[in-house]
């Protein structure tokens, strides 16, 4: 029996966004000028946009063994097979960066990634970049526990109320820098915002005409905030343009994929089924793109201009799309899938967060 992966009914604007998203991803993650304009308002909404997608596509759930059983399938064993996969390049880049090390650094990304990438005095972070998947798994058990009680919603609004504060006293102040823990108190707000546009129908799942002037708005206030927000000082003020600009770019976003519904692309669909693929392999592109230059260039750290920072971006996609589809027809799981199943719409979808 084949494991082709057959989908109809996706809501297309869904696959665009989650495109534009892992794009955003892949770029914020390549090294570029520090304070340069584009690294900071990146930076500022392409996760959030992440788990906003995230929470809008997660269904009401319970927690219950049937529950944990999908979480296994769909979010715990593509997180350990990208660790796995990345093992190999970490043990090598590690060798040539420090000959002389000792038997125990060797497991310490082991630790590391049981600890779900933190960074600890016996643990390194192995494939970083997979504290998406980490932190989305600790999000939706939160959420699927609060399900089961009459006031778990208003236990929710308060844990993600105080997150988000947590999260903008710390990164104006700089208290703590182990991203995994300061990822998941920026983002968890953003992941039960989208939850609850979903489950409210607060965003409609059809194109309508107000999307152009969402679409312009939202995009515009977000770069003038982000134009006034960088040189601003204080608590407050980085607080509330900090969420200016990620809502404003996400509502803008958003509108401007729901503007593209009727472009129908077999690419798009693909690599939005394939996000948790280019999450767990494009760090590893951009690494042996980083040494290989540094090398090459005898320099110790190498940055790139905006221009080159998008084509690279677009060419490690383009690298990873074959593995999409050779994923999607022979190995499901790593995508976040349980088996060869038909699925009719990616906001009910009950297999994974990422399709």
């Amino acid at each position: 029996m084949s494991n082709k992966i057959i989908i109809v009914n996706r809501l297309n604007w869904i696959d665009w966004a989650k495109t534009i998203a892992i794009l955003f991803v892949v770029f914020g993650h390549i090294p570029e000028k520090n304070g340069s304009f584009g690294i900071y308002y990146t930076y500022l909404f392409h996760m959030p946009l992440f788990f906003f997608i995230s929470g809008f596509l997660t269904k009401k759930e319970y927690f219950c063994s049937t529950t944990l059983k999908k979480y296994w399938h769909t979010l715990i064993i593509p997180y350990f097979c990208y660790n796995i996969v990345f093992y190999p390049y970490w043990t090598v880049k590690h060798i040539i960066d420090f000959p002389n090390a000792g038997w125990f650094d060797f497991i310490k990304p082991l630790i590391g990634t049981v600890l779900l990438q933190l960074s600890t005095p016996i643990s390194v972070c192995l494939n970083g970049v997979t504290w998406f998947i980490a932190a989305l798994l600790v999000m939706k058990i939160i959420l699927s526990i609060c399900n089961n009680h009459k006031y778990g919603l208003r236990f929710m609004t308060i844990l993600a109320i105080l997150a988000a504060l947590l999260y903008i006293y710390n990164e104006h102040y700089r208290l703590y820098t182990n991203f995994p823990l300061v990822g998941f108190v920026r983002c968890l707000p953003y992941f039960f915002i989208g939850y609850l546009c979903n489950q409210n129908n607060i965003i409609q799942k059809r194109p309508q005409k107000k999307d152009y002037f969402i679409c312009i708005a939202g995009i515009t206030i977000s770069l003038i905030a982000c134009t006034y927000g960088r040189t601003s000082n204080g608590l407050i003020a980085f607080g509330i343009y900090s969420w200016i600009i990620s809502i404003a770019a996400i509502g803008g976003l958003l509108s401007f994929c729901k503007l593209l519904d009727k472009v129908h692309l077999s690419i798009i669909d693909n690599v939005s089924i394939g996000t948790v693929v280019i999450m767990g392999l494009h760090w590893i592109l951009i690494g042996v793109t980083n040494f290989t230059l540094q090398k090459l260039l005898h320099i110790s750290n190498i940055v790139y201009p905006l221009w080159v920072a998008i084509a690279l971006t677009l060419l490690f996609t383009t690298i990873i799309y074959p593995v999409i589809l050779f994923f999607k027809n022979n190995y499901p799981f790593m995508l976040g899938k349980q088996s060869t199943k038909v699925q009719t719409d990616n906001t009910s979808n009950v297999n994974t967060p990422f399709i």
